[in-house]
């Protein structure tokens, strides 16, 4: 990016951090509530936990149980140190989870605060009814049996014209879909699909199509190392790729992380530590900005870049509005 890369790193931080207090006073966050003050107030939260079951929020997120026995879902741990051995169970019956490695449990609600490490209870209902409402566009069904879950069928070149299209809606150009994104294959509910994938360290992948974001387990981080000592981090890979399209952001001589998921930022620190310079590209609401803020805490290195386009969602939304106004 060439104006920060001109800039004083003092200098910088300096101007970042006093556009970043306007933003961040008009955004209002509300980290001085209580948290259970907070959550008692909302009825929306009780209707959730009553709607929706626990088992299809973390299949929608990735995460697929180890075994069912006497009607209760198993899984290795989502909200602490990954675990050999599943110990997170889910009642289905009362539609309840307990972490027996940690000794916590509770409904859906306490699930998604832990997993998205956020106590704001808009932005939790928020997350939950986007992960809700993003699975079933196209009136898609889970069935919810042993074998029910994303199953990966083959990884190929991104080739399908519809989900290149998608792709170019959102502004990005199809040789930067095909250099970082690959067509997945897969079977969901025994049909089958295809959908724009963005692999993560651990094997799995991020799902996007048209109407669509869903992804197959297990989920991580992306992180794209070039070896070289500044790096740059994004929320999702739409942003990433966003960012691929916008010169005026470009940081010459960087690595790249895509978090995927909010939740990760407490399991970055040793990458956080190799790198002498940090830029940020998250989104620029509350659950963005608390995210930069803890980040920020963890290194004194890290530059907020979303001040810049701050009048924006996130970074595909700033992208959007350039293409709109033949600014591209």
């Amino acid at each position: 990016m060439e104006r920060l890369e001109q800039m004083e790193f003092s200098e910088q931080t300096e101007q970042v951090e006093r556009l970043g207090q306007v933003v961040r006073t008009e955004h209002g966050t509300e980290r001085n509530k209580v948290f259970a003050v907070e959550k008692g107030k909302n009825m929306n939260a009780k209707q959730i936990n009553q709607k929706y079951q626990i088992i299809d929020f973390l299949l929608l997120r990735g995460f697929k149980e180890s075994y069912i026995k006497a009607g209760n879902y198993w899984y290795k741990s989502m909200i602490r140190t990954k675990e050999s051995t599943p110990s997170f169970k889910v009642d289905t019956k009362l539609n309840l989870w307990y972490d027996h490695g940690i000794g916590i449990g509770g409904n859906l609600i306490d699930l998604a605060c832990h997993l998205f490490k956020s106590d704001n209870m808009r932005q939790i209902i928020r997350e939950l009814l986007e992960t809700f409402s993003s699975f079933q566009p196209q009136n898609k069904i889970i069935i919810k049996t042993e074998n029910a879950g994303i199953q990966l069928l083959d990884t190929e070149k991104l080739t399908d014209e519809n989900l290149i299209h998608y792709l170019q809606n959102r502004g990005i150009k199809k040789e930067i879909g095909e250099k970082y994104c690959q067509q997945i294959d897969y079977v969901n509910a025994g049909k089958h699909y295809k959908s724009i994938g963005f692999r993560n360290t651990s094997g799995g992948y991020e799902l996007r199509g048209e109407g669509f974001k869903s992804c197959i387990a297990p989920k991580d981080i992306s992180f794209i190392d070039n070896g070289k000592s500044k790096l740059s981090i994004f929320e999702g890979f739409i942003d990433f790729l966003s960012y691929l399209m916008l010169p005026e952001f470009e940081i010459q001589d960087c690595n790249y992380l895509v978090l995927n998921s909010l939740s990760f930022i407490g399991q970055i620190d040793n990458i956080l530590t190799n790198h002498i310079r940090i830029y940020l590209f998250l989104d620029n609401d509350t659950a963005g900005l608390n995210a930069a803020d803890k980040l920020k805490r963890k290194s004194p290195f890290i530059i907020d870049v979303a001040v810049f386009y701050s009048n924006h969602k996130d970074l595909n939304d700033y992208l959007s509005s350039k293409i709109k106004n033949n600014e591209i």
